[in-house]
């Protein structure tokens, strides 16, 4: 990310969560049908369902007025971190989100601020449940997309 406000804006940062959040939804439902896939969700599908998350949290602060420069630098990939501040910002007042859709926010920001989505790292891993990220998702990008002027 960069610091030009003039080419990052919130309406962007919306359009492209919606479309990383449509392609997550269109190759899980190709996906589900192979074996083993209705147990564990593909890596490739958490991975672009997390990013949208991350990036219509980053449209709702750009929006509340967070820099660029704070949105790369002090909260980077980490979702669960710009969730807190999206919420400390009103996010809160918008949406509610129970213990579960926070747990599972919790869980996948594990795997997905350290990278895991995106390299293999050996050993035991926890995944949430794709049911509940894609509803997670889903909400956040229901709510933030048209509070930024994204429809």
């Amino acid at each position: 990310m960069h610091d030009d406000p003039t080419r990052t804006t919130p309406i962007g940062l919306a359009r492209y969560a919606r479309e990383f959040y449509d392609a997550a939804i269109i190759v899980d439902e190709k996906l589900c049908l192979r074996h083993g896939y209705e147990l564990v969700p593909s890596v490739p599908v958490m991975y672009l369902t997390a990013h949208s998350i991350e990036l219509i949290l980053k449209a709702f602060l750009l929006f509340k007025g967070v820099s660029l420069t704070k949105l790369k630098c002090k909260y980077g990939h980490d979702i669960e971190k710009a969730f807190s501040k999206a919420n400390e910002l009103g996010l809160d007042e918008s949406v509610k989100f129970d213990l579960n859709e926070v747990a599972v926010l919790k869980t996948l920001n594990v795997l997905y601020s350290s990278r895991q989505l995106n390299y293999i790292i050996k050993g035991t891993k926890q995944f949430p449940a794709f049911a509940m990220i894609r509803t997670l998702a889903a909400k956040m990008l229901n709510t933030i997309a048209p509070m930024v002027g994204f429809r």
